[in-house]
């Protein structure tokens, strides 16, 4: 008796875990937007956002130069 009651149970709790809906069993603190940023209709923030995100661009290109500048200089030395 004990067995079948708890294969019901069982079945039960499977069966509802399975058939929830996906934002049921989302992460916690979770919603739609969250890592949205506010886009602002003015346009001296639309440039000054984009000012920053070129200048960032330029930068990352900058660190990479220097890598491989610093890759190429460390392969050069290591074959004198």
């Amino acid at each position: 008796m004990a067995f079948t009651n708890s294969t019901k149970i069982l079945l039960l709790v499977a069966l509802t875990a399975t058939t929830l809906p996906a934002a049921g069993i989302a992460k916690p603190n979770s919603y739609p937007g969250e890592n949205s940023k506010f886009k602002s209709n003015d346009p001296a923030v639309i440039a000054q956002q984009r000012a920053e995100q070129q200048k960032r661009i330029e930068d990352r290109k900058k660190r990479r130069e220097e890598k491989r500048l610093e890759r190429l200089n460390r392969k050069k030395n290591r074959s004198n």
